[in-house]
Parts: C-alpha cells; sequence; structure tokens
C-alpha cells in the first residue's frame, strides 16, 4: 500500500516574532514495515539556516534558526510512503528470559534498548501502576511470554481506559490519566510504557499517523485526521514489536511510523521557542491518503526548499 501524508501547522501571532528556534520531527523513517518513497519539507517564512541530522534513536530532526520577524508561520511536510504488513510474531521468550539477555548482552541494540527501561518526563519516576499489572493477572509474572503480555496489556488498556480527547493534553500528567482512565493515544501509549517499564520490559513510544477511512457514502473530511502513538516492546534478539491499545491492535499498512522514543517529548513533531509573539492561534491539518502503486518504487527523495 501507497500512503501520503500531509501534515500542515500554522500559528498566527497577536504581535511580531522578533526571532524563533525550532526543532521538526516530521520526517517519516525506514522501517521493516515500510519505505520512504519521497518527503518534502516547506518552511515559511524561509528561515536562515537550516540543519538536518539523526538523533541517537535514529529518527531525522530538523533543526533552524528564524531571524526575520514575522506575524505568521507555517510547516508543511509531505511525506509518500511504501508499507507492508506486521512481520509475524516471534517465538515467545519469557520475562526472565528476556531480562538474562539484557543482563548478558553488550551488543549496540541491546544496550540501547536499556535507555527504554528508565523513566522519562511523560512516564516519571512514582507513577503507580501496580493496580493496572494486578489487573492482567500474572502469576508469576517472570513466567510471562513478553508478546502475550503486551497483547494483554493493549487488550486491558482497550477495553478498560475510556478515548477521551476533552480530558487530556500533553500537560496532563501520566498519573492523572491513571486514575481517571480516560485520555487519548499518547496518554495510552505512556501507560503501557509505565507498565512495561515496571515489569523490566524495555519500551518505547511511536509517533506517525494512522490512514483513517470513513463510512461507506460518506466524503472523508480533508484535514480530519490526526498523528497518532502508539508503544513497541523488545523481545530481545528477535526485535521490537508494537501495539496500539487505542485501537487494540498491531499496525498494519494503514500505520506510518514517524519516530520512536522515549515518550512524546523526544518525537514531538515541533517544538522550539519564539521571542515575543504574544497571544497565538494554532491550526493543524493532517491528512493521509492512498496512492497508487507503481509497478517499480524510486528511491528516496527529500526536498527541502
Amino acid at each position: 500500500m501507497r500512503l501520503k501524508v500531509s501534515h500542515s501547522t500554522r500559528v498566527a501571532y497577536a504581535e511580531p516574532v522578533s526571532h524563533a528556534v525550532s526543532r521538526l520531527c516530521l520526517q517519516p523513517r525506514n522501517t521493516l514495515q515500510q519505505h520512504v518513497v519521497a518527503h518534502h519539507l516547506t518552511l515559511y517564512p524561509e528561515p536562515d539556516a537550516v540543519v538536518r541530522a539523526e538523533d541517537r534513536y535514529g529518527n531525522a530532526i530538523v533543526q533552524y534558526d528564524l531571524a526575520v520577524p514575522h506575524e505568521q508561520a507555517e510547516t508543511r511536510s509531505t511525506s509518500l510512503i511504501e508499507t507492508y504488513p506486521a512481520p509475524p510474531l516471534p517465538q515467545d521468550l519469557s520475562l526472565d528470559e528476556l531480562h538474562k539477555q539484557i543482563q548478558q548482552s553488550t551488543g549496540h541494540g541491546m544496550l540501547l534498548a536499556e535507555d527504554f527501561l528508565l523513566r522519562s518526563v511523560y512516564v516519571p519516576t512514582g507513577i503507580d501502576t501496580s493496580a493496572l499489572i494486578a489487573e492482567l493477572g500474572l502469576s508469576p509474572p517472570a513466567s510471562q511470554g513478553v508478546i502475550a503480555l503486551a497483547q494483554q496489556l493493549t487488550h486491558h488498556i482497550f477495553t478498560a481506559f475510556e478515548y477521551d480527547p476533552g480530558y487530556s493534553n500533553i500537560a496532563t500528567p501520566l498519573a492523572d490519566v491513571m486514575q481517571a482512565r480516560r485520555g487519548v493515544c499518547q496518554d495510552f501509549a505512556h501507560a503501557a510504557i509505565a507498565v512495561c517499564r515496571d515489569l523490566g520490559i524495555p519500551a518505547r513510544y511511536v509517533s506517525g499517523y494512522l490512514e483513517t477511512v470513513p463510512p461507506p457514502g460518506v466524503e472523508k473530511l480533508k484535514g480530519a485526521d490526526a498523528s497518532h502513538a502508539w508503544f513497541s516492546v523488545y523481545a530481545g534478539t528477535a526485535g521490537w514489536f508494537d501495539f496500539d491499545p487505542t485501537n487494540n491492535k498491531r499496525p498494519d499498512e494503514q500505520y506510518v511510523t514517524t519516530a520512536w522514543g522515549r515518550d512524546y517529548r523526544d518525537v514531538a513533531p515541533i517544538q522550539g521557542v519564539v521571542y515575543g509573539g504574544g497571544s497565538q492561534a494554532l491550526q493543524v491539518a493532517v491528512d493521509v491518503d492512498r496512492a497508487p502503486v507503481p509497478g517499480n518504487s524510486p528511491g528516496v527523495r527529500e526536498l527541502f526548499p
């Protein structure tokens, strides 16, 4: 399947902005389940300097410095991605076996996985996961399969938590989400990550997009799609496997992965600092549409103005 993702962010300021410094994480990455055919980034006003790099997790990062006074700014990211079915699940290994692999291995992948055992800004120390873990009925936990547990956790969050866009935003503490049992995709991903890390399973936050298909006979609204988030668990030498508790499924061809990190902060689409500006009005529009699949795919094209 080919998916075209358009993600635009427009900001109007009440007063002129004299200087802006931004970090963007908008370019999808190549994975076993997707290939980036093309990516185009447009920035307005045009910045003085643009630096492209990769962070420690291999995500494509763009940083720019804008010293031109402005009252409006727009970031538009357009990507064309080929997506593939999810890989088959491996033979499961127990939590005890996973812990032994982590302790005994010194490979780069295993060492990097240890980052995802640590608490982070949006999954902080002190989050009480005991109730959720008890509800999973693990007896004893060390004998549980890592993949089976992730599937069970995905289903449990889907059934026990209520999807409520009006309840939370990125500033809502995870402890409040866990207590209220409500929130949105990023909250559910953070909750799952907290449980996994408490059980000794490396877990990472995955940002991206999900194609939404309207009911038959209903025209799809432009700009009505949204960014999405889910979580991924480390199954030792078998690698990483993704799960979406918001929809109670494994991500498939309708999903596009942008980036992954310890939590939302590592992969926020746009973050930075502006000087001046006063109050601001923000507009975000996301479209995920299917595109024709030709016989042969071109190589990756990265286009920047």
